[in-house]
This record gives structure tokens, C-alpha cells and sequence, in this order.
């Protein structure tokens, strides 16, 4: 091999190792685009589990209670189901006929910072039509309202208290004296979504 020839080889097998050590570097690192999606979503629970009407001899009454919805959507609908008030909490005794839902005062429904969409009344009215509640005690007569959308003045959701108000009525003066009680209901759901699935049956 000529001296010429030596020093092409040298330089070729030089170039190659120069080569294959620009991909073994001591450490790497790739990137992957991740991304999710949060669901609408809407909660309710009963702040005021027990709620004392007082005492009644004969008339109108009514009883307040408190709810708190928290929801991820500024615009919620409310509405409410009331029973009848039983002897005993037992709907199953037909001897003592129940304190009836006073369906002329509708349900009052306020919230602590929302307001009703439109200028619309923020009094839910009963539709007339009697449905069974199921209850813990069994199932109670009891009447649904319409739904009204609040709008939330909170900065992208609705977390707040709900107060409502609604009435009984007690038309008798031989009813028979004892505790009556019965179920008032919020219902909820996110304006655009399939109205929340209410524990009733026909």
C-alpha cells in the first residue's frame, strides 16, 4: 500500500467514528400533547335535614327549607316537589287523611346569588297533577312544579345556598292532633341537559 493510499484509509475509518458518535448522546428526551376535557356538572344537597313547622290549629302554613347546589355552569334549573304531610311519617294508614300541599302558594325558590333568567318569577307553580314520592317511609302523595333557570352573578359556576319556601293546609277541625311530616324536594339540572331523573313513580 502506497503512503498516499495509507492516508485515505486513515481519514475514511476517522470520519466514520466522528460519524457514529453523534448518535450516542448521554441522554435524550421527547414531548407528547396531553389534554381533557371537564364534564358539566351539577350536586345538591339538603342543609336543613329536619325542619320544625311549628304548630297549627287550623289554616295555611308553611316551612322553609335549605338546599346547596354546587355546579361547574353559571345557568342552573330548579324545581321542587312537595308531599302531603302524614300522621306519623306513614303513608301507608288511610284511617288519618294527610295535611294537604297548599298548591295555590307554589314553591318560592331563592338562591343567595342567582336570580331567574328573563325577568321570570322565582315562585315555581304546581302543575296539579298528584304523584307518588318514594320517600324512606314509603311512597307519598305529593305535586312537581315547573323548572326555572337561574343565572348565577359567581364568576363561572353556581355554589350557593338555596332557600324554599312552601305551604300546607289543615281544613279541619276534628283532624286528629299528632306530628305530620312529610318531603320537600330541589331538583336540579344544567340548562341544555337531560332534566335529572326525579325518585317518583305514576
Amino acid at each position: 500500500m502506497t503512503k498516499k493510499s495509507l492516508l485515505f484509509t486513515c481519514a475514511g475509518i476517522l470520519t466514520a467514528g466522528l460519524s457514529s458518535s453523534a448518535f450516542a448522546d448521554p441522554a435524550g428526551s421527547a414531548m407528547s400533547h396531553v389534554f381533557v376535557n371537564v364534564d358539566p356538572n351539577i350536586a345538591v344537597t339538603a342543609r336543613t335535614g329536619n325542619v320544625d313547622l311549628g304548630t297549627v290549629q287550623l289554616g295555611r302554613f308553611a316551612g322553609n327549607s335549605i338546599f346547596r347546589v354546587d355546579a361547574n355552569e353559571e345557568a342552573v334549573m330548579l324545581g321542587v316537589a312537595t308531599t302531603d304531610l302524614y300522621k306519623g311519617d306513614d303513608p301507608t294508614n288511610t284511617d288519618v287523611k294527610p295535611l294537604p300541599v297548599d298548591l295555590k302558594q307554589g314553591a318560592l325558590i331563592e338562591p343567595t346569588n342567582a336570580n331567574p333568567l328573563g325577568g321570570a318569577s322565582n315562585v315555581a307553580q304546581y302543575d296539579g297533577e298528584s304523584t307518588l314520592i318514594r320517600t324512606p317511609f314509603g311512597d307519598m302523595n305529593g305535586y312537581r312544579t315547573n323548572d326555572i333557570t337561574f343565572e348565577s352573578s359567581q364568576n363561572g359556576h353556581f355554589s350557593q345556598d338555596v332557600s324554599v319556601t312552601v305551604g300546607w293546609q289543615q281544613p279541619d277541625p276534628e283532624q286528629p292532633k299528632g306530628e305530620y311530616s312529610g318531603y320537600v324536594v330541589l331538583y336540579t339540572a344544567l340548562v341544555g341537559g337531560a332534566p335529572v331523573p326525579v325518585p317518583t313513580v305514576k
